[in-house]
This record gives C-alpha cells, sequence and structure tokens, in this order.
C-alpha cells in the first residue's frame, strides 16, 4: 500500500517537473522611431511600435533635466504608439519612456534614448569684389547639407519570461522536496518482520 502510494506520488511530481511550460513571452518593444541612441535633427513625434498589439499607452518624453515635453495623449493603433511633441524641441539629450498593458494583460515599460542635434546653420560664401573689367557675376548660391534621417533601429526591450520560468522551477523543486519527504518518513514507520 505504502509503495503504491509513494510511486504514484513520484509519478504525479515527475508529471509536474517533465510537462513543457508554455512560452510565456511578453509583448516587447519592436521598433522606435528615434531609434535607441539616434541622433536627430528634428521631431514632432514618437513612434513606438510593438510585437503584438497592446491597449493603455502611456508615453512621456523628457530632457535630461526631467522636463516634459510630450503633447496630448498617446495615440494607439493596433502595434503602434504615436506620441506627439512640442517642437522644435532644443538640442540635448532627451529620453521617451513608455508603459504599455501587453497582449496577456501584463505592463510593460521601457525608456528609449535619443539625442536631438543642432541643425546646420547655412553658411554664404562671400562674393568676390567686382573688379573694373570685369561684368558683375551671380551670388554664390547657398547650400545646406542634407538632413538625416533617423533610422528605424529595432529596440529590445526586456522580458519577465525569465521570472516566470524561475517560479515554475522554484514550485517543481519545492513539490519533490515535499514527495521525498513524506516517502522519507514513511518508510520509517514501515514496522519491519
Amino acid at each position: 500500500m505504502f509503495l503504491r502510494r509513494s510511486m504514484i506520488l513520484l509519478s504525479a511530481a515527475a508529471a509536474l517537473l517533465g510537462t513543457a511550460m508554455p512560452a510565456q513571452a511578453h509583448d516587447a518593444l519592436k521598433s522606435s522611431n528615434p531609434a535607441k541612441n539616434a541622433k536627430v535633427e528634428a521631431i514632432d513625434q514618437v513612434v513606438l511600435e510593438f510585437t503584438n498589439a497592446v491597449r493603455f499607452p502611456k508615453v512621456i518624453v523628457t530632457d535630461a533635466a526631467g522636463k516634459s515635453f510630450q503633447q496630448g495623449e498617446a495615440d494607439l493603433k493596433g502595434k503602434t504608439v504615436t506620441q506627439r511633441v512640442t517642437t522644435p524641441l532644443p538640442p540635448g539629450k532627451y529620453t521617451i519612456a513608455y508603459r504599455v498593458v501587453s497582449s496577456d494583460g501584463h505592463p510593460r515599460t521601457g525608456e528609449v534614448p535619443f539625442t536631438v542635434t543642432p541643425s546646420p546653420t547655412p553658411t554664404t560664401s562671400p562674393s568676390p569684389p567686382p573688379s573694373e573689367s570685369a561684368s558683375p557675376s551671380p551670388a554664390a548660391a547657398t547650400s545646406a547639407p542634407p538632413l538625416a534621417t533617423p533610422s528605424a533601429e529595432p529596440v529590445a526591450a526586456t522580458s519577465g519570461g525569465a521570472s516566470s520560468m524561475t517560479v515554475w522551477i522554484l514550485v517543481g523543486v519545492g513539490a519533490l522536496v515535499v514527495v521525498t519527504v513524506f516517502v522519507l518518513t514513511g518508510r520509517k514507520r514501515r514496522p519491519s518482520d
């Protein structure tokens, strides 16, 4: 009787530990514009794209001093969150801080740093003074260097999957300890022949 009960408990513990746990992947930030650590000259909005549809977005854009630059509420369309910012942003370092609720109901937070660089000022080349024998020449044209466009470099977000797996491992180890204690105490009670 005791051996049968022990085998059932050991089988149950093995089934608990041996079952494949379903993936506990949360939705993650797939990309952002501006991208992580990007240098841009000017922006009027930030765009965050997630791996799945998210809900209840909150986006805050702050400078190094903590001053906020977001304008209005974040706009949500499926996997994409768009937040308008006050323009123009002064040159400096900024952080996009976000909080969304993933499709599995868990909150996800993260930050994307970027830098606004000063716009280059157009330079004019002085025209040479007119000479007596030369006819007037047209003024030299000014040219501004092309504006850099921010890249759509993907940004990795932290995932809570590892902590979920740790919990299951601890539960399994705890169950194994309980079964082992039960088996060992059962052997001590057994009358000897």
